[in-house]
C-alpha cells in the first residue's frame, strides 16, 4: 500500500476524496480550497492514510506502510 493524503472541507460531504500519493500536492489542493469562494472560512483538513483494514474470515489484517 503506498502512502496518500485526502484534502476534507469541514462542512461538505467530502466530494470524491481525489487521493494524493504526494504531501506537497496535497497541501496546494488544501490550499486551493480554502481560497475557494464558497469555503473561504471554513476549516480545510489534511488526512493521512495510515493504514487499512479489512474483515478476512478470521482474524481482523492490517497492513500498514513503513515510514
Amino acid at each position: 500500500m503506498n502512502k496518500f493524503w485526502i484534502c476534507y472541507v469541514r462542512g461538505t460531504n467530502g466530494g470524491s476524496h481525489l487521493k494524493h500519493y504526494f504531501k506537497d500536492s496535497a497541501q496546494r489542493e488544501a490550499e486551493r480550497l480554502a481560497r475557494l469562494p464558497n469555503v473561504m472560512g471554513e476549516q480545510v483538513y489534511l488526512f493521512e492514510c495510515i493504514g487499512v483494514c479489512r474483515v478476512e474470515p478470521n482474524p481482523v489484517k492490517w497492513r500498514i506502510p513503513i515510514e
